[in-house]
């Protein structure tokens, strides 16, 4: 499944893993993956509400882009930062508009998405489809610590609302995220 969303920072794959193949890695390749990321990526909970846990402070977003040119697809890039302004996830998502329910119009308000849902009970379903490893300068030059040219882990998913797709996320996480551990 390919479903890159096109955005000004170009995410460029070392390593692309669809989910479905991960079970049938051998046990020391998934070992270079570290545990503290493998919670993360294969989590189907809030990351949000993870990451307050994680860091003990309260999750920001900060909206670089949001469009909604009267078309059916929204496209939102969020940084999501601890309340002292350290960027740990950048996330890109696009909504296809065809819902007339109150998250379909909330979704440019600046809050995590997980919280919106958890505001207003909606029961939905997350499809984990591949883990990446990579690395992406733009997004690099972003991350305000000491860690430069270290490739990153990412993941795609979608999320199921009444059994329909309407969002598909990707994530990438700094590598300073490990340290909450």
């Amino acid at each position: 499944m390919d479903f890159n969303i096109y955005t000004f920072n170009e995410f460029h794959s070392i390593c692309n893993l669809p989910i479905y193949k991960i079970e049938k890695l051998n046990k020391k390749l998934l070992n270079l993956i570290p545990i503290q990321i493998k919670l993360l990526l294969i989590n189907e909970g809030s990351l949000t509400k993870n990451v307050e846990y994680l860091s003990g402070k309260i999750t920001k977003i900060f909206t670089m882009q949001k469009e909604n040119r009267k078309s059916k697809i929204n496209i939102r890039c969020v940084w999501l930062e601890t309340s002292i302004y350290t960027r740990l996830i950048f996330a890109r998502s696009l909504w296809c508009i065809i819902y007339k329910n109150t998250m379909g119009k909330e979704n440019n308000i600046d809050k995590p998405i997980g919280k919106l849902y958890i505001k207003h009970q909606v029961d939905i379903y997350k499809d984990i489809h591949e883990i990446y490893y990579g690395y992406c300068q733009n997004i690099e030059k972003c991350y305000q610590t000491q860690i430069k040219n270290t490739p990153m882990w990412g993941r795609k998913y979608s999320l199921y609302y009444e059994n329909e797709s309407y969002i598909i996320i990707q994530e990438f996480f700094s590598p300073y995220i490990i340290n909450l551990f």
